[in-house]
């Protein structure tokens, strides 16, 4: 069986993530970010999000405009799952979401980028 180094010429791939004191240090191609982000494998966003409770509406219905399959949401050191009432705009729109611990969001963020999935993440660090 022959084997063949399949690249895409999509940029965003997470190459680490480090857990500080107080939030994480996360490593996109050769640039740090401490702050959290909305992550596609096209572009990157800043998002003026601390903590799952900070979380509105207006941030599902930006997530939800991203065209992606599914929205991976990274909530921080533990997993916490943000009201329905407010995650509306992601069902409405036929947008699958999974809420995890931003460490394993990153790794399921890469594992779908890698397998070409429309993929999103919206990344609280």
């Amino acid at each position: 069986m022959k084997l063949h180094l399949h690249q895409t010429g999509q940029r965003n791939q997470i190459r680490s993530l480090t857990r500080l004191n107080h939030g994480f240090l996360l490593k996109i191609g050769e640039i740090d970010y401490t702050r959290s982000l909305i992550l596609t494998p096209e572009k990157l966003e800043m998002w003026e999000v601390n903590r799952v409770c900070e979380l509105n509406q207006a941030d599902f219905e930006r997530l939800a405009n991203l065209n992606a399959e599914v929205v991976i949401l990274g909530t921080g050191n533990t997993m916490v799952f943000p009201d329905p009432k407010i995650t509306r705009p992601l069902m409405e729109s036929r947008t699958g979401l999974e809420v995890m611990d931003t460490a394993a969001a990153c790794r399921t963020y890469n594992i779908l980028h890698s397998d070409d999935r429309r993929v999103a993440a919206g990344l609280i660090l």
